[in-house]
């Protein structure tokens, strides 16, 4: 048996049926055909397949084929989506107003300072907290636009998570604990803990638990509705009726120009 001529044999039949396709993190996929590979996607980021999208070059590929080329794939949001969702914060019981963009600087003092500094004041160092895209309006929404963030620091896809809108309010987590802005903090205890409901769609009732890695939640559901608590139940309060208010003023574009894809 030749095995040379085997394994030529493998290498055209791979190259002929199967199809390759980057994603955005550096990764491959492989697939029969580029639907097997977006359904590989969405399984494995936990995506719906209405926000992934597929690329030949520097164009989207509009229908799913069989046939080999420079694919990419990526998930929504990106640059020229806008989209927005509420977040609802409640603490023992009590809701908490909207939150506020904080300032974009933050002077940090010494822990100690050694006579060997001789620089004036108690500032150690500045740090800076730029727009990324993903911030408030003081409205009770998140609001979510990477195109308005610098094309350095832009965040897009999977990396919109809601760790960026974290720092952009001033909010410090921590795995066992939350930070405001004013410096009043929350640590999980062995009666009380934090945890966060995703509500995809506003109006209705299914909804997922979180109860760690808060600042890895995707943040690509138009009108989705955050209600975050710290409490001993397990059953989530409502959203904060302003909040929801709000989040009915709002729109959903795309990149596009046609409405960002959303079930509710």
């Amino acid at each position: 048996m030749d095995f040379g001529l085997i394994f030529i044999f493998a290498w055209i039949l791979w190259h002929l049926f199967i199809v390759t396709v980057r994603d955005a993190k550096g990764g491959t996929f492989y697939g029969i055909s580029t639907a097997n590979v977006i359904g590989q996607y969405s399984n494995q980021y936990n995506t719906p397949h209405e926000h992934i999208l597929l690329w030949e070059g520097t164009q989207q590929v509009q229908s799913f084929t069989w046939t080999s080329g420079q694919y990419s794939i990526s998930s929504r949001p990106i640059s020229g989506d806008h989209i927005h969702m509420s977040m609802s914060i409640w603490t023992n019981g009590i809701a908490r107003q909207a939150e506020h963009d904080r300032p974009i600087t933050q002077d940090i003092p010494y822990d100690t300072k050694e006579n060997i500094c001789k620089y004036p004041g108690n500032i150690a160092y500045t740090k800076v907290w730029p727009h990324v895209g993903v911030h408030t309006h003081c409205d009770g929404l998140i609001h979510v636009h990477p195109w308005s963030a610098p094309k350095a620091i832009r965040q897009e896809g999977q990396s919109i998570q809601l760790g960026l809108w974290f720092d952009q309010v001033g909010i410090q987590y921590r795995p066992s604990s939350f930070e405001f802005y004013n410096g009043t903090r929350y640590d999980n205890n062995a009666t009380h803990k934090w945890r966060i409901a995703e509500y995809p769609c506003y109006n209705r009732s299914n909804y997922n638990l979180y109860e760690d890695h808060f600042d890895k939640i995707w943040l690509g559901h138009a009108y989705a509705s955050y209600v975050m608590w710290y409490g001993s139940s397990k059953t989530p309060p409502p959203a904060i009726k302003t909040h929801i208010a709000s989040l009915k003023k709002v729109g959903a574009t795309g990149f596009n120009g046609r409405s960002y894809p959303h079930n509710c």
